[in-house]
């Protein structure tokens, strides 16, 4: 969402092909989905949802000239962005222990693995998640910068105190100069239990997820 964004700076002809029913499903609502649509529609982005990639065509000169979908139907393009993500690798680091719920090095509160003097910090460590009562990965700047500082102070300082962190993720779209509207959002903690939407996006918008458990 934010390279086609910044696409759009360029004046590129933009098109997102995702296999999902809307955007970001993992984070947002069909309601705020919706509407984050729109905005990019209004910046010239096509969508085609529910859609697969099947292959990428290459033309004479040995680049990439169109998309084929599952359909049968061509997307042209003469540059292809593939975002798929990536997993961990953490199998080489079995023998201190893996959770393979989520796919990280296990570890306690202070980021301590099953055998000592081995820590995992950021993007690989399953850590308990305090306040949700779990195990959680997660992959953000802002927890792999404050999980290392926990985990440097308990080595420093032989703190006994549990990291206790709130999810947080964040993105900054059409910020390029010329931009008739700017666009920041973050969110904070789990998106679990039924939503409540206030406001139209016009110029905020705010989802609450409620937990009634």
């Amino acid at each position: 969402m934010e390279v086609a964004a910044a696409a759009c700076g360029w004046n590129l002809d933009t098109t997102i092909i995702f296999p999902e029913d809307h955007i970001m499903p993992r984070l947002f609502t069909p309601s705020l989905a919706k509407k984050y649509e729109e905005l990019y529609e209004q910046n010239g982005v096509k969508f085609v949802k529910g859609a697969l990639i099947d292959k990428l065509d290459a033309g004479s000169d040995g680049r990439v000239s169109s998309a084929i979908l599952k359909d049968g139907s061509v997307v042209e393009a003469d540059t292809v962005i593939v975002g798929i993500g990536a997993k961990p690798s953490v199998s080489p680091f079995e023998a201190v222990g893996v959770n393979i719920e989520v796919g990280g090095i296990e570890v306690d509160s202070m980021f301590r693995t099953s055998i000592p003097s081995i820590f995992a910090i950021g993007d690989v460590a399953a850590f308990p998640l305090k306040m949700y009562d779990r195990i959680a990965r997660v992959e953000h700047v802002d927890h792999a910068r404050k999980s290392a500082q926990h985990c440097i102070e308990t080595l420093l300082t032989s703190q006994a105190k549990a990291y206790d962190y709130l999810p947080y993720f964040y993105s900054r779209v059409f910020e390029y100069e010329g931009s008739s509207r700017k666009i920041w959002w973050q969110f904070y903690g789990d998106n679990v239990g039924e939503t409540i939407e206030v406001g139209n996006f016009d110029p905020k918008i705010a989802t609450f997820w409620i937990d009634s458990g």
